[in-house]
């Protein structure tokens, strides 16, 4: 939820100007940068020779190194108990679950679920959401966006180029027209910050939300 969220915030920012250009130009400007988009997602899950994607495979070795802390007691050969510190976890394998709620909020192995899996000699590949690996990342994005030609090469049926197009003949509101999206109220209180990158030169803009921040420069 937290990278739809994120995405969602700078596709936003990203064609934010485009939505001042003409219909034509705005659609054209939007199949490009699928186009774009959709390529360098392709080659990015080409490039990955893991059993799941990168950004989710770096946070499963995270949570690889978490485990290795913990202590496992085992209640039955599904059921574990994971003591971390001074807190325990129940881990159910069968029905993989954790008492952390993590496992089957994100279907990605828990650090505790990694313990119980390591303390019975099982791989992780089970216990992953198959939306995670790299052959569903692979299926997305292998539809590619199709370049189009010159407009005036374009094979227009007859009717549709008689056709008129007229503009709406509905009445504008008189308050200026909403070029932001609207933000809940918890949102649009937060304090925000901004941030420069000197290594990639671009500006940065978060709040105090995790995991939120939108390049728009």
């Amino acid at each position: 939820m937290d990278d739809d969220i994120k995405y969602c915030r700078v596709l936003d920012a990203v064609t934010k100007d485009a939505r001042e250009l003409p219909v034509v130009e705005l659609l054209e400007y939007m199949r490009t940068f699928i186009e774009h988009w959709t390529n360098e997602k392709l080659l990015n899950a080409k490039g990955t020779f893991t059993y799941i994607g990168k950004k989710y495979n770096k946070e499963l070795e995270d949570n690889k190194t978490l485990s290795q802390k913990m202590r496992v007691r085992a209640s039955t050969d599904y059921i574990h108990t994971m003591i971390d510190g001074v807190k325990r976890f129940i881990v159910c394998l069968q029905n993989k679950r954790c008492s952390c709620g993590q496992f089957q909020l994100d279907e990605l192995p828990c650090p505790h679920d990694l313990a119980a899996l390591r303390h019975r000699n099982k791989s992780y590949e089970n216990y992953c959401s198959p939306y995670y690996t790299r052959e569903s990342f692979l299926q997305t994005y292998e539809i590619p966006v199709d370049p189009l030609p010159d407009e005036s090469k374009w094979n227009v049926p007859q009717h549709i180029a008689e056709e008129v197009v007229m503009p709406p003949t509905g009445k504008l509101q008189p308050a200026r027209p909403q070029k932001q999206r609207y933000k809940p109220y918890d949102e649009a209180n937060t304090k925000k910050y901004k941030l420069f990158c000197s290594n990639t030169e671009f500006i940065y803009y978060f709040s105090a939300f995790p995991n939120n921040t939108a390049k728009i420069e």
